[in-house]
């Protein structure tokens, strides 16, 4: 054999997840690359001796084999008997994930073996494998002779690297490209790129006639994934020093036809005589702005088979009233969600339920209009809402304070002339607010007890149709403009006061950015209500990187998140805005439910 394996001297005695708080202690300090490649190592050496006692498990720990949840201790726990000795290992500690990629010795006979690790707190909290045995669908090559290309374990120098935001929404492009059969994002590759899945070179779903077939652009353009029905993915973890992406999914296959049809005209053989569906982990190779290799192991599920730990989408939550057009929402740490409206009411519904009822309405004290932005403070026990009065001669727009436990009017703050939009609000770490106010193109704060709002900046050419706003965990403010498509990054000085405006670098065209909620880190997810989408953003520098979550909603405004769920403003203002559509009737209003990136 090429390699040498790990191999367990005797057989222990198996435990299963009920017991695992009979383990070693660790410590609950972020894990870092060389933490994650321990718990990688112990998971995989435990598992060839069948002896998963001293294991930092986390509590509850899940595991799956090929999408099948199973108990730690059985299944493979019991077959296999000894694991590579130089796997391929790709640590990210931001998103707590590892994957191990190589080749296992199963019953006697080789096999690959590839797995995604979570972890919470420096232990491991869950685990889905790919194992590919010999027997099953091709490809298959020697799991004995296979080793990962060299140029995967290498280190990229610092101008060959591209930021980790670029990295995730190129493997993105790749995927949403293979599953348009080639007519998706474009994707940039390497002249000598090359996929091999399951120690064989690959073109499309086939084995390639020879390695120069092999190449990862040539699929594409040619039209070789057309028996791809769907494809699921999730980018789990980034390696920027090597230039190394993971990502697991699922292609689900129909096998509804024979052969098919290429872009090129061609015809060509189907891969699947009947339905199925394909479990991957693939590795992606990312050099100087394209992808220079893929590799993957892959093995067949039953038919549409989901992935083992995905949450159940929640229900939408209903508008219980009509007339509403929602413009914005957010959500307290309890899951109280709020929803601001043109008609003037701010509507709550309660941790469980589906319905939003009217909970603040206008009244002669809060002067409510309608209501546009809104932000739960739970610091100062505060919900905050911007007041705009459309049409209404005189009137004055206005950051309003509700009590968030009662819904009490606490105080008022007027915008000043000329007439205004307070349209959105975010949170400073210490406890200021900014508005944005979008019709003259400025920027207010209001310090924590101050009696009126403060000027930070006005600047029409660039913040005129300044609307969402929010920060960043590092303290970075940033705004979009609804009228000009654009991002921009508020910079500020270290007291706080204004020092200049940088307009960002989008990775695709917006089309009415609205709401901006932060998501962690330096990731946020907007909403653009023309276009009916919502979108997750991560900001690098000046580049802000942009993947679509979903779209073909009928006016998206607003967007916030809870329970790892994003959730979207369904506002269908064009019933309110086009004189075509008014009074017709629009249906109901809701918080439309979106899953947030993991796999499904």
């Amino acid at each position: 054999m090429r390699r040498a394996f790990l191999t367990a001297a005797a057989l222990c005695a198996l435990v299963t997840a009920p017991a695992m708080a009979q383990t070693t202690a660790q410590s609950s300090a972020p894990c870092d690359s060389a933490c994650l490649s321990q718990l990688a190592g112990s998971f995989m050496s435990a598992m060839a001796k069948a002896d998963p006692v001293g294991v930092a498990w986390a509590d509850p720990v899940l595991y799956a084999e090929n999408s099948v949840p199973v108990r730690i201790g059985e299944s493979s726990w019991v077959t296999i008997k000894a694991v590579d000795d130089a796997p391929l290992v790709v640590t990210d500690s931001q998103t707590g994930r590892v994957v191990w990629f190589g080749s296992v010795e199963d019953h006697g006979q080789p096999g690959f073996y590839a797995m995604d690790m979570a972890t919470e707190g420096g232990r491991i909290a869950a685990v889905q494998s790919v194992i590919r045995r010999k027997q099953g669908r091709q490809p298959f090559g020697d799991p004995v002779t296979y080793a990962p290309a060299k140029s995967l374990t290498s280190s990229l120098s610092p101008k060959a690297r591209l930021p980790r935001g670029q990295m995730k929404a190129l493997v993105d492009a790749y995927f949403s490209s293979v599953a348009a059969n080639g007519e998706g994002p474009a994707v940039s590759f390497d002249k000598g790129c090359t996929t091999i899945e399951n120690g064989v070179p690959v073109t499309g779903l086939l084995a390639a006639k020879s390695a120069k077939d092999a190449g990862c652009a040539a699929p594409l353009t040619r039209g070789l994934f057309g028996e791809v029905e769907a494809l699921r993915h999730e980018v789990v973890a980034i390696d920027e020093a090597r230039g190394l992406v993971a990502a697991i999914g699922y292609r689900d296959l129909s096998g509804a036809q024979m052969q098919f049809t290429g872009r090129d005209g061609q015809s060509y053989p189907a891969e699947a005589h009947y339905a199925r569906t394909v479990g991957f982990v693939s590795i992606f190779k990312i050099a100087n702005g394209r992808i220079a290799r893929i590799e993957t192991i892959s093995n067949e599920v039953p038919y549409l088979m989901p992935a083992p730990f995905a949450k159940p989408l929640p229900k939408d939550i209903i508008v219980a009233d009509k007339g509403v057009f929602p413009e914005n929402a957010d959500v307290d740490s309890k899951g109280n969600f709020y929803i601001s409206s043109f008609k003037g009411n701010i509507y709550r519904a309660v941790p469980g339920s589906t319905q939003a009822i009217a909970w603040i309405r206008p009244d002669e004290k809060n002067k409510l209009a309608a209501v546009l932005g809104v932000l739960v403070d739970e610091r100062t026990n505060t919900l905050w809402a911007c007041s705009v009065p459309m049409g209404q001669v005189g009137a004055v727009s206005a950051l309003v304070a509700f009590d968030l436990a009662s819904g009490d009017l606490k105080k008022r703050y007027e915008m000043p002339a000329p007439a205004s939009a307070c349209n959105d609000i975010a949170l400073a770490k210490d406890g200021t607010a900014y508005i944005a106010e979008t019709t003259n193109g400025r920027i207010f704060t209001l310090a924590p007890g101050a009696e009126a709002v403060s000027l930070l900046v006005e600047d029409k050419a660039l913040l005129g149709g300044v609307d969402g706003i929010a920060f960043s965990e590092d303290g970075t403010l940033y705004v979009n403009n609804v009228r000009q498509n654009t991002m921009l990054r508020v910079n500020r000085r270290g007291d706080g006061s204004f020092a200049g405006l940088t307009k960002l670098n989008v990775s695709q065209p917006l089309n009415g950015p609205d709401g901006l909620r932060p998501i962690g880190g330096n990731r946020f997810l907007q909403a653009e209500g023309p276009a009916g989408r919502i979108s997750l953003l991560t900001i690098e520098g000046d580049d802000v990187t942009v993947k679509l979550l979903k779209d073909g909603m009928d006016g998206v405004p607003g967007v916030t998140h809870f329970d790892g769920f994003a959730y979207a403003v369904e506002s269908k203002g064009r019933f309110l805005f086009d004189p075509a559509l008014k009074g017709q009737d629009p249906g109901a209003f809701a918080l439309r439910a979106v899953p947030m990136g993991e796999l499904r």
